[in-house]
């Protein structure tokens, strides 16, 4: 087997047609076609993949049986070993002594072990009666099963639905389910609109279904009609101050670095630009750190965007995916939203939506972002949504969309533009500090000289001593603040010498081990 040092080219190139057949031929099957549809690949550690396959079973269905579609993961680890393994019988390993490869058919997948119980329409129903939670009053009726995101090794999230009544079943690695359920009962308990937890079992639960449309659909339809920048910054105020003491979320900024290393790696041609919008980046955030207090301070939720909220007739009525509740700031959750919606505008630019959606998103950001710079710091807000927008980019090679190199470069371009509207943030607040200072000074009398006055800092601006930075995924490159710009008002990034404010690939983001993953996709509309 020939490969990189993380396995990623064997998954993804022609060599993983060899692995595949030699899986299914190792159970009795017969690969025809494959097609591969999902990647996570971690640079210099392990590569996870998932392939759609036709495949025949001519013991099980005979010889003359049509092919099936079948999925089947597949995962690579050479820089790091496998760790939360908990159902391995239904795997095949396959080594040359340098690099080991596990694949799998779906639903068998070894770190979720609770797949195989809710993945089929005969077997959810007696599971969820068994766990109390029975949809309907026979659980020998079968239940129909949607699946609306699966990520291999990782987590999936299934609507299961009987008659008009659903519920949604998250199945994750069985260490993470307690903490997640423990979540959902205290911000439930303080009145935050969550999922209600139904039942749950080792790396399974049961959640209740949000009432409304997830605000994905709805900004699309309404935009910024769907509802207030009010309303989601109180959404976010509601987040009990008891859940500070949680494990710190660390902003999508801290990293930058790990993002771009994953870009790079599959749109080399980038690089220099990438370089250069991590350092943009970390240099902006470093200048804010001289004039303001940076700290964790806000209880956030750490994944805010369109696709996790709920609302219904202009009113906030749900959150999803709280798995990363905790200690952060406020700017963080407020970038995250900015930033997904900026690239689904951004597709107008591509067609991939029309001209009328692009301009009902444009008006929700620009109207949005007001209100938003009003809360918290302009030129931070726009530096996170810098961040957040570059781990955005890892989605179309990850979910292999069509022209997905294409598509990477247009969202580094929306990235690079939130930079620039960082830039023109910090010359806005510098001319009006300038302008303040200016109508404020004693004008010279030309009877008499005014003594001279000690040198002051700008009026109104607090200054705080730098303080210690959040743990980081890689050391920040403080090298100095932004360029100055010409001041210009704040407008939402553009795509374009003539364009107004431009207007994401399963949803929610992943937790399932300590290294920072993006798995959204911006034009998600259904919970996760």
């Amino acid at each position: 087997m020939s490969h990189t040092q993380d396995g990623s080219e064997l998954l993804t190139g022609p060599g993983a047609g060899g692995l595949l057949r030699s899986a299914v031929g190792n159970s009795g099957g017969v690969l025809h076609s494959w097609q591969l549809d999902h990647v996570d690949h971690r640079p210099g550690r392990s590569t996870k993949a998932l392939y759609r396959t036709q495949v025949s079973w001519p013991e099980l269905d005979g010889p003359q049986a049509p092919a099936r579609e079948e999925l089947f993961g597949a995962s690579a680890h050479i820089g790091e070993r496998e760790k939360n393994l908990y159902v391995a019988e239904q795997t095949l390993v396959m080594t040359d002594g340098d690099i080991n490869v596990r694949v799998w058919r779906y639903p068998h997948d070894p770190w979720l072990p609770m797949l195989p119980q809710v993945c089929y329409p005969d077997i959810v129903g007696p599971t969820l009666h068994d766990l109390g939670a029975s949809i309907g009053p026979d659980p020998s009726v079968p239940i129909a099963i949607d699946v609306v995101s699966y990520r291999p090794g990782r987590r999936a999230v299934l609507r299961a639905s009987q008659g008009d009544r659903a519920v949604y079943l998250k199945v994750m690695q069985p260490h993470r389910s307690g903490e997640i359920v423990d979540r959902h009962d205290r911000l439930h308990a303080a009145g935050v609109p969550v999922p209600e937890v139904i039942a749950h079992h080792h790396g399974l639960v049961v959640l209740a279904e949000l009432p409304g449309r997830p605000l994905a659909r709805a900004v699309i339809d309404e935009g910024v009609d769907a509802c207030r920048a009010e309303d989601l910054v109180a959404l976010l105020d509601r987040l009990p101050a008891s859940m500070y003491s949680l494990s710190l979320r660390p902003p999508w900024t801290d990293s930058v670095d790990f993002y771009s290393g994953i870009v790079s790696s599959s749109v080399p041609s980038l690089g220099p630009r990438l370089d250069a919008l991590v350092r943009s980046i970390r240099d902006g955030l470093a200048a804010l750190e001289q004039r303001m207090d940076m700290r964790p301070h806000d209880v956030v939720h750490g994944d805010f965007y369109e696709a996790q909220v709920f609302v219904e007739n202009g009113k906030v009525v749900g959150l999803l995916d709280i798995d990363t509740v905790g200690p952060g700031r406020r700017a963080d959750d407020l970038a995250c939203l900015l930033a997904h919606l900026s690239v689904l505008a951004d597709y107008g630019n591509a067609g991939r939506i029309d001209r009328a959606t692009q301009e009902r998103v444009e008006e929700a950001i620009g109207t949005w972002r007001e209100m938003f710079s009003d809360r918290v710091d302009p030129t931070e807000l726009a530096l996170r949504s810098a961040g957040v927008v570059l781990s955005l980019a890892t989605g179309p090679h990850r979910q292999q969309e069509a022209a997905w190199e294409a598509a990477t470069e247009a969202i580094v371009r929306v990235a690079e533009e939130w930079v620039s509207a960082a830039r023109r943030a910090e010359a806005e607040r510098d001319a009006d500090l300038a302008a303040k200072h200016a109508a404020t000074a004693p004008v010279a009398d030309s009877r008499q000289v005014a003594p001279a006055s000690p040198t002051q800092g700008p009026t109104g601006v607090r200054q705080v001593p730098p303080q210690p930075a959040a743990p980081q995924s890689g050391p920040p490159e403080n090298t100095g603040p932004l360029p100055p710009q010409p001041l210009s008002p704040r407008p939402v990034p553009t795509t374009g010498p003539h364009a107004p404010p431009p207007q994401p690939s399963g949803s929610g983001s992943d937790t399932g081990d300590d290294s920072p993953t993006q798995e959204r996709r911006i034009d998600s509309i259904l919970p996760g």
